[in-house]
């Protein structure tokens, strides 16, 4: 009779199956590195601190059976929304330039030729 040696987490992470946050099914140990992958190009993309946490939740089937579901979360940093200025006038239309100062030049005459030079203009 082969005797048999009680597991640990590596055990449990190699064995456990889990679905990380692109709704796939997939080992525990591999949700970590997908999932750590993700937060590491994140924290690298907005040079700001994330959180992953590991969550194993272990329940009481019958006397001496255990069910134990993982969950592997991230809490990655975002990025910051950016500005979109508009204008209003006092009937409360939407501009692109403020419609109550004075043009020396049209803004549509400049707005065409910065489109013909083929201008990226983020403001």
């Amino acid at each position: 009779m082969v005797e048999e040696k009680p597991i640990g987490f590596a055990e449990i992470a190699a064995m456990t199956r889990t679905v990380n946050s692109k709704d796939r099914a997939m080992k525990l140990k591999d949700c970590i590195d997908f999932e750590l992958k993700n937060l590491l190009q994140k924290v690298n993309e907005y040079n700001k601190g994330g959180k992953l946490t590991i969550t194993l939740d272990i329940g009481i089937a019958e006397k001496n059976e255990l069910n134990i579901q993982a969950e592997v979360k991230i809490n990655a940093p975002k990025g910051k929304k950016p500005n979109n200025s508009f204008y209003r006038d006092s009937k409360g239309e939407l501009y692109l330039d403020d419609p109550n100062q004075m043009h020396l030049i049209d803004p549509q005459v400049v707005r065409n030729l910065r489109e013909e030079k083929g201008e990226v203009i983020n403001a």
